[in-house]
């Protein structure tokens, strides 16, 4: 793959719309039961209002947060342990600027907003399933 190909990609063309949105007071089992449904990697905690901020629950939190501490899934709350704020990119952000976010802040995933309102997920594995997909094509 050329340097100018990867370039000319947006977020836009490798996230993920299908988006696993929660409640804060949603159990981690079921949210994990719902990502594993949704064959998604990662869940969105809904925001208590308009001026609040999204938050993320990703299988590395629940390793952390809910395992290693001998936390029962059934009872334990998503709020209690989800990653929040998160960063947030713009649709139309071209690809290397997304991983150099990824890099300066040092996350794997970043939620995309698009005119206030959520349209996808963007994670580190979407940048290298890009790289490696247009070197095949």
């Amino acid at each position: 793959m050329q340097p100018h190909e990867i370039y000319s990609l947006r977020a836009r063309d490798v996230m993920k719309r299908r988006i696993v949105l929660v409640s804060p007071l949603d159990t981690v089992y079921d949210v994990l039961t719902k990502m594993q449904e949704a064959e998604c990697q990662v869940a969105i905690v809904d925001r208590a209002d308009d001026d609040d901020a999204y938050g993320i629950l990703t299988y590395q939190e629940v390793v952390y947060r809910v395992i290693s501490k001998s936390l029962p899934a059934t009872r334990t709350r998503v709020g209690e342990i989800m990653a929040k704020p998160l960063i947030v990119v713009n649709p139309s952000l071209r690809l290397p600027f997304v991983a150099q976010l990824f890099s300066r802040f040092g996350i794997q995933n970043a939620i995309v907003i698009e005119e206030h309102q959520l349209v996808g997920v963007i994670s580190s594995s979407d940048l290298v399933a890009a790289l490696v997909q247009r070197k095949t094509e």
